[in-house]
């Protein structure tokens, strides 16, 4: 899908040409130098994401996530990978925002914009009404990117379980899963 951008105030002239597609194995490389960029950026440990993973998690039958990327003449400029969510309350199907990454040099030039549009127009040619995100408290500049685009949801805490605890909670629920024969 191609995108025209309108100019926002004190923002830099929009992306000529970009288009947002979904991602093809072959773009791997460029999406795990960008994922591991995104992760240096929110001080998280070094990223076990590799071209490889990209492949076998987000391609195929049993594939954990999908992703959009951006892309223009200078090549892949940013991404989104999202998995599928559903809502009991409303009974409805959404989607849910894992990782948003623009380019330095690239960035309020639309590209994210464009990338959240695209994943909303994806998803909703899918059944979906509905989409969600996290972001880190301490991201002023993510934070006031999203709350352009939607609100953020008083109320709601945002809990999870990862390393050790999950673990323990596996290990925990182990023994009362049962599997059908």
């Amino acid at each position: 899908m191609r995108l025209l951008r309108r100019r926002r105030g004190g923002d830099a002239d929009p992306v000529r040409g970009l288009v947002v597609r979904p991602a093809r194995p072959g773009d791997g490389d460029a999406v795990v130098a960008m994922a591991r960029a995104l992760g240096r950026a929110d001080g998280v440990r070094a990223s076990g994401f590799t071209a490889e993973r990209f492949r076998s998690d987000g391609f195929g039958d049993d594939r954990a996530f999908d992703t959009l990327v951006a892309e223009a003449a200078d090549g892949l400029l940013g991404y989104a990978i999202f998995y599928p969510g559903y809502d009991t309350d409303s009974a409805s199907r959404g989607l849910y925002l894992a990782d948003l990454y623009v380019r330095e040099g690239f960035r309020r030039r639309g590209v994210g914009r464009a990338l959240v549009q695209g994943l909303a127009a994806h998803g909703q040619g899918r059944g979906a009404r509905w989409m969600f995100w996290s972001v880190r408290r301490s991201n002023r500049r993510a934070r006031r990117f999203y709350r352009a685009l939607a609100p953020e949801l008083p109320g709601i805490l945002l809990c999870a379980a990862f390393g050790r605890r999950f673990e323990l909670l596996a290990e925990r629920g182990a023994a009362s899963v049962r599997r059908p024969d």
